[in-house]
């Protein structure tokens, strides 16, 4: 018999237990302010609270049951991080097989063995386990689990790490072989060991490049600094041939004037061309009376000389002869006379044209001379300015070349430089619109016709002398053939003095002649060349205008000349001072350091908010909620939550005496896992109570919802609340972050306890930073734990109604 005695005092209840084989029919309890208030339900409830505890007490297997449920969430925890508490910081017994077929090379000059490079860090990396073998023993290992992994290095290994500044480089490769069937963790562990060893490799290898690069920039530095002396001269030469070009469109200028000047003297020579032309055309009009008069003599002179036997005894005949003979000497006179006074004219107006001819040959010479001159110095100029156009502009490309080595872009350098100094001498200008040839050959036929002019000129000259010797011969005839009229009376005395003269004159008369012919021939000559020189002047005129502009075109390109000259000066300053800019940047100094820095240039630190010591300890907090949550799975496997131990007289008191059991359980488990894990397994936690409170709140979490669907479906129930567990294994996001789970659990991922559970523990266990958010996810925690709970009573009391309607059914079975 149970019997209670409350006193009416404030805050005090004093329980006495008599007997325990009466039935109690009331339960009084006092409230704060002491005023007893009776319910009918207490002696219920506490009459339930009974008979389970008893039930459990007399149930051995059931209490050893319960005990080993305890241990669970302290087994699970324990047993799972012990085995992967730190595999990351065993990985020296990893076993790898190393397999170097490297033969080396060279690289500037220098043996080069990378393969035994690596292979000598390897054997100082404790990483790994590694082992040097063959091929065909690694390969064998690695599919008798002998070797987790079998890094090959090829033959050509060291020959592809020389091929850097070659045209076709060649990366270095590193076979590695692994076997995921067997142990997928072991090759994600084995790759991510490689990517590291692969990055050491090429630092390794940039690190030696480094060493050459920066002692190469040495020899660019001391190259750019020839060149820059070079780009200097080049400046100098410049500036002489801008000087040339100002010189050379000075003289232009001249020349402009020069040519204005002998198209006007051309002009002149033109139209003295004319007169001599008429004046040759009077000459040849009077040659033939010439002609008549000198056959006349020359008859005379044969009669004369065949009738000299006779001329004692013919005096009457001679006296007539003699007449006749000073009739025709006195018509040679007169033709002889007038010939003679054509002549000065003639001759002035050969003389004129001959002057002028040979002015304006000098002029044409003189013009000929300066175009030539011209034409190869503009052609010269074009070519050297573009060839230092392209040359400064491959200068720019290869500077500003990414593509290229230092060694490359060195030897470029020298080799477009020196082109550039080569070329210096001959710097030139295209002068657009101009062409020399043409002048040229213009020039060349003004020369021709000008010589011929002076053939003709020649030609009179010879003319004149003839016809002087033949005014001398007709003197000399009228001087005898007055002796001879005047000596008639001493004709006997003079007979042998005349004899003499006959035959002087019989000897005269070849001259005549012969003058005569000369003469006849000069004048076609003369009358030929003044054609062709005519001609050759109006050619000449013609021309003129042309010749004109060409030398005003010359003047202009000059001009531009001197401009392209004087920025080709600019240009050349420009580089010199870009070359020097250059030398002195590239002459730098470096170190075993320097070399370093270059093939790791980046240090990565990793500045962490939170320390995560070992594997275990990044796991434990999605390990822990999984103990806590399997605890209670198994737990409803074992006592059975919807059998009351006696007769249910309401469905609180039903769940109170159930929920009694479930919290008794749920603290224990939560606090042995929690005592194990820090204390045993030495997990580091920033606060332990905080981490106890919140396994403790997590864990009836658990078991309410496990209650929840155990009560209300029974073995569905069950299997129900191990689909919960699979969910929450998915969606708690406990080993790879929410993003990269699949859009389903991504979806739910928020609506889990699990997923507050799992942020709670990692608070506490490894970030420590925020106490607030600790208690935000308690509070999570809270409400469903409120929500589980509030449907689990209304699911007893369900139960309840439905066990009492059974018991009335079958009582009045059992009396009829």
């Amino acid at each position: 018999m149970l019997f209670i005695e409350s006193i009416h005092c404030r805050n005090r209840l004093f329980l006495l237990l008599l007997s325990s084989k009466l039935t109690i029919n009331r339960f009084w309890s006092i409230g704060l302010c002491g005023q007893l208030v009776k319910y009918n339900i207490g002696g219920k409830v506490m009459n339930m609270l009974k008979e389970e505890w008893l039930r459990i007490w007399k149930d051995r297997k059931m209490l050893l049951a319960i005990c080993g449920i305890l241990v669970v969430p302290l087994l699970y925890s324990t047993i799972f991080l012990a085995a992967n508490w730190d595999p990351y910081n065993k990985t020296d017994n990893l076993a790898v097989a190393v397999v170097n077929k490297d033969k080396g090379s060279t690289f500037e000059g220098k043996e080069l063995h990378v393969g035994d490079d690596f292979v000598d860090n390897l054997k100082d990396n404790d990483k790994f386990d590694w082992k040097f073998v063959d091929e065909s023993k690694a390969m064998d290992g690695l599919k008798s689990e002998d070797y987790y992994m079998v890094v090959k290095i090829p033959e050509d290994f060291s020959a592809n790490a020389a091929t850097l500044l070659d045209d076709d480089p060649k990366q270095m490769n590193i076979n590695y072989y692994s076997n995921p069937g067997k142990n997928y963790p072991a090759s994600k562990i084995t790759d991510t060991a490689m990517q590291q060893l692969e990055k050491e490799v090429a630092e390794q290898v940039t690190e030696e490049y480094a060493h050459s690069v920066f002692a190469s920039l040495s020899d660019v530095a001391d190259g750019l600094k020839k060149a820059s002396e070079g780009s200097k001269e080049l400046a100098d030469g410049s500036n002489e041939v801008n000087e040339g070009a100002k010189n050379l469109s000075k003289n232009l200028a001249s020349l402009s004037t020069s040519t204005a000047t002998y198209t006007e003297k051309v002009g002149e020579a033109d139209q003295g061309m004319q007169e001599l032309d008429q004046g040759v055309q009077s000459l040849a009009s009077q040659y033939p009376e010439l002609d008549q008069g000198i056959a006349k003599v020359n008859d005379g002179l044969q009669t004369l000389n065949g009738n000299s036997g006779d001329l004692a005894s013919g005096s009457d005949q001679l006296v007539s002869a003699t007449n006749d003979l000073s009739s025709g000497l006195e018509q040679l006179q007169q033709a002889t006379d007038q010939l003679a006074g054509s002549f000065p004219e003639l001759n002035n107006g050969i003389a004129a044209a001959n002057e002028k001819a040979q002015s304006v040959k000098s002029e044409i010479e003189t013009v000929q001379n300066n175009l030539a001159d011209l034409s190869d110095f503009a052609q010269q100029l074009q070519q050297s300015q573009e060839q230092q156009e392209n040359q400064m502009q491959q200068l720019e490309d290869i500077l500003t070349n990414d593509d290229l080595s230092a060694d490359e872009k060195q030897q470029e350098l020298q080799k477009q430089i020196q082109q550039l100094a080569d070329a210096t001498p001959d710097l030139d200008i295209q002068i657009p619109d101009i062409d020399p040839e043409a002048i040229k050959q213009q020039l060349t036929e003004v020369t021709t016709q000008l010589g011929q002019i002076n053939q003709l000129a020649e030609g009179a000259q010879q003319t004149q002398t003839a016809l002087n010797g033949i005014n001398d011969a007709t003197g000399k005839l009228l001087a005898g053939a007055t002796a001879i009229q005047s000596g008639q009376t001493d004709l006997n005395d003079g007979i042998n003095a005349y004899t003499d003269g006959v035959g002087q004159l019989a000897d005269g008369s070849p001259e005549l002649v012969s003058g005569s012919q000369s003469v006849s021939e000069g004048l076609n000559q003369l009358q030929s060349g003044s054609t062709q020189l005519t001609a050759g002047l109006d050619q000449l005129n013609a021309n003129g205008p042309q010749l004109s502009d060409g030398a005003q075109q010359l003047t202009e390109g000059s001009q531009t000349l001197s401009d392209g000259t004087q920025s080709v000066t600019d240009g050349s300053n420009e580089l010199y001072d870009e070359l020097a800019k250059g030398a002195e940047d590239a002459n730098i100094s470096t170190s075993d350091k320097t070399d370093t820095m270059f093939a790791s240039p980046t240090d990565v630190k990793d500045e962490k908010l939170s320390t995560v010591h070992t594997y275990g300890e990044g796991l434990a907090p999605y390990i822990l909620s999984l103990g806590l949550f399997v605890g209670a799975l198994v737990f409803t496997n074992i006592f059975p939550l919807r059998d009351p131990a006696s007769k249910p007289t309401s469905g609180i008191a039903w769940f109170l005496s159930k929920f009694s059991i479930v919290l008794f359980v749920s603290v224990l488990q939560s606090i042995f896992a929690v005592i194990m894990l820090v204390h045993v397994v030495h997990l580091q936690v920033h606060s332990e109570w905080r981490l106890l409170l919140f396994a403790i709140l997590f864990s009836i979490t658990s078991f309410l919802l496990i209650q929840l669907l155990t009560v209300a479906l029974d073995n569905v129930g069950r299997f129900l609340g191990i689909i919960v567990l699979l969910i929450q294994i998915g969606a708690g996001a406990g080993t790879y972050p929410v993003a990269l789970l699949p859009e389903f659990f991504q979806v739910v991922h928020k609506f889990v306890p699990m997923t507050y559970a799992i942020n709670g523990f990692r608070e506490i266990i490894s970030i420590g930073d925020d106490w607030g958010f600790l208690w935000r996810q308690a509070g999570y925690l809270s409400i469903f734990s409120v929500i589980f709970l509030a449907l689990t009573i209304l699911v007893y009391i369900l139960q309840t109604r439905k066990f009492k309607k059974n018991n009335e059914e079958e009582e009045p079975a059992v009396s009829m």
